[in-house]
């Protein structure tokens, strides 16, 4: 994994790769279960099967996570802050560091506006695990629930229950044609199997 994010970091800002190896560095922390280095891999290959090349774009799935504490909403400012610090230091134009930011808060609710296709393709490659395979998506569920290790399991089937509801209610839950033909049906399928088996009628 780190090897290949070296190797895409590259490609991005060659002459900034002490700020690679922090982000690196933050998306390995140790309490880190699912927004772990293999997450930002699988975000940043499924923006590619999405066609998207975007400098910023990119950018913004580097930076979309590199805060977290386990605190919605407050991670992703804390990120989109963290960016514009770095990337205004890197010497990057005003208007891609926005945009960069921007996008990094897109990831909270991922309801990007329609007209937006930036921030579709990277809402869309940040949720794309959902439409996995059945036996990476229950993986990645259980690295979620590796991260909150203070809920006992009353309290994570509570909080897991509201997010899937959120996500079905919120269908299609992918905002790109292509991400709705590569992922949606089997997003759908992944979470309605999850619902079935916490509510203990699957």
């Amino acid at each position: 994994m780190t090897a290949e994010l070296r190797r895409h970091w590259r490609s991005l800002l060659p002459d900034q790769s002490g700020l690679g190896e922090e982000l690196i560095g933050r998306w390995s922390e140790p309490h880190r279960r699912y927004h772990d280095p293999a997450h930002l891999v699988w975000a940043l290959r499924a923006h590619a099967e999405l066609g998207g090349a975007s400098r910023v774009e990119r950018l913004a799935l580097w930076f979309h996570d590199a805060v977290h504490t386990g605190t919605p909403g407050s991670d992703e400012l804390a990120s989109a802050e963290l960016a514009v610090a770095h990337l205004t230091t890197a010497g990057l134009p005003a208007a891609e560091v926005d945009e960069v930011a921007r996008l990094v808060l897109v990831t909270f609710a991922h309801a990007p506006d329609p007209r937006d296709e930036p921030g579709s393709r990277v809402s869309d490659a940040d949720l794309a695990i959902l439409g996995s395979e059945p036996s990476v998506y229950q993986v990645s569920v259980a690295s979620l629930r590796a991260e909150s290790p203070e809920l006992d399991e009353p309290g994570w089937r509570h909080l897991r229950l509201a997010r899937l509801a959120d996500l079905l209610e919120g269908t299609p839950i992918f905002h790109t044609v292509a991400g709705r033909e590569l992922w949606e049906a089997r997003a759908v399928a992944n979470l309605i199997a999850e619902r079935s088996t916490l509510l203990g009628t699957g």
